[in-house]
């Protein structure tokens, strides 16, 4: 006979530099650095894995195409301010920022998409996104599952300039838009 063990998360709460945070080990948990202190970030629901797949979907066929960039999901940011340390949902880099890309993203993705969940709202929409902002993200696309929205915000130096028509078009991939309509649309409807 054996026993499972679980795994608890060990690292919830702690405050801690750049640095140290590179050399902790792997507890199986996912966090986000704010302010230097580590929040878990939950395992996420169907719709929004479902959400998450249907627009790095669309953005990664657009850059298949184009060749002018790369969709990396899940993956530590490493701001260059030296601060904090996200972990957005997509992070989109430009062929001419390629060099900071290396086991992590060690500077400013272009653009960063989060899949909004009752747990991680309030940092996407507010903390993250100021981070984002004085950081240089040049856009930042929010999608919200359950009331079934999405936006796009344009960093204009101090501010985020904010969208959320029937079609989003990106400013930084050029020729790109999602039609939320569909983006959202039942599939098991008849």
């Amino acid at each position: 006979m054996f026993t499972i063990q679980k795994n608890e998360p060990r690292y919830i709460g702690l405050k801690v530099t750049n640095e140290e945070y590179i050399q902790l080990e792997d507890d199986g948990f996912r966090y986000d650095m704010i302010e230097g202190v580590l929040h878990l970030a939950p395992s996420p629901f169907s719709p929004h894995n479902a959400d998450l797949f249907e627009f790095s979907r669309l953005v990664g066929n657009y850059l298949f195409d184009t060749q002018i960039g790369i969709i990396i999901p899940e993956v530590d940011v490493h701001l260059p301010d030296g601060g904090d340390v996200l972990r957005p949902d997509v992070s989109i880099v430009l062929k001419e920022n390629k060099h900071i890309i290396k086991n992590w993203i060690f500077g400013t993705p272009d653009i960063v998409c989060e899949v909004l969940s009752e747990s991680t709202k309030k940092k996407d929409l507010n903390e993250k996104a100021d981070r984002y902002l004085t950081n240089g993200v040049k856009e930042y696309w929010i999608i919200e599952p359950t009331e079934k929205w999405m936006e796009v915000w344009y960093n204009k130096k101090d501010f985020w300039e904010k969208h959320k028509e029937e079609v989003l078009s990106s400013e930084v991939l050029k020729g790109f838009l999602i039609d939320t309509k569909n983006f959202f649309k039942d599939i098991w409807e008849k």
